[in-house]
């Protein structure tokens, strides 16, 4: 026991590793993103991102997606209908939702491949990544590790209005700059927030 009191501390390998992972687990979640995360709420500053009139509520029809661009001209997004309640879905059964259309792995293009049958869209032409649009665009096969950005929506009346988007939209530094704000939509507030966790 003494002799161990005059030798320097050491630490193998596993010890290493496993103190190192715990510490990067310990900083990348906050207590606040940890209740977000489990809570499913997104905090919108009023009048940050642009609002666009993406689509009516009476005329949506249920499995069938409505291709539109949002924040930016060059950003593609689609809505849909799912028949089935969703996280952060609006309308009536809770079951409006829309999302990116660019993967989060390498950004290839979604359009043209949700599943209504699965609820889901995907895979993904370049890796396969799906992605399950009722649990906020979890991705539930293949490569991509983050959730689809999705689209925060509000109904006016018979209108569906786009107020916002949770997630980077790949290829973006920002959701809101490299770009013109989408046609038809009311510009937002300058210097406001661009990213947010859901």
């Amino acid at each position: 026991m003494d002799q161990d009191k005059d030798r320097p501390f050491c630490m193998n390998r596993r010890s290493a590793i496993t103190v190192m992972s715990g510490g990067v687990m310990a900083a990348s979640f906050a207590p606040g993103d940890v209740v977000e995360a489990a809570e499913g709420e997104a905090r919108l500053e009023d009048g940050v991102y642009p609002e666009l009139k993406i689509g009516t509520l009476s005329r949506i029809e249920v499995g069938e997606p409505l291709a539109f661009a949002y924040p930016l001209k060059q950003q593609p997004n689609f809505l849909v209908r799912l028949g089935a309640e969703a996280l952060r879905g609006v309308g009536p059964d809770g079951d409006i939702v829309a999302f990116s259309a660019l993967c989060t792995h390498m950004g290839g293009s979604l359009r043209g491949r949700y599943r209504h049958d699965v609820k889901a869209v995907g895979p993904c032409p370049f890796h396969f990544s799906t992605f399950d649009l009722r649990k906020g665009g979890i991705p539930v096969h293949a490569s991509a590790t983050q959730n689809l950005p999705q689209v925060v929506l509000r109904v006016d009346g018979d209108d569906i209005v786009a107020v916002g988007v949770i997630g980077l939209i790949y290829g973006y530094r920002s959701n809101l700059a490299d770009g013109d704000i989408a046609d038809g939509a009311t510009p937002g507030r300058p210097g406001g927030p661009v990213i947010m966790r859901g």
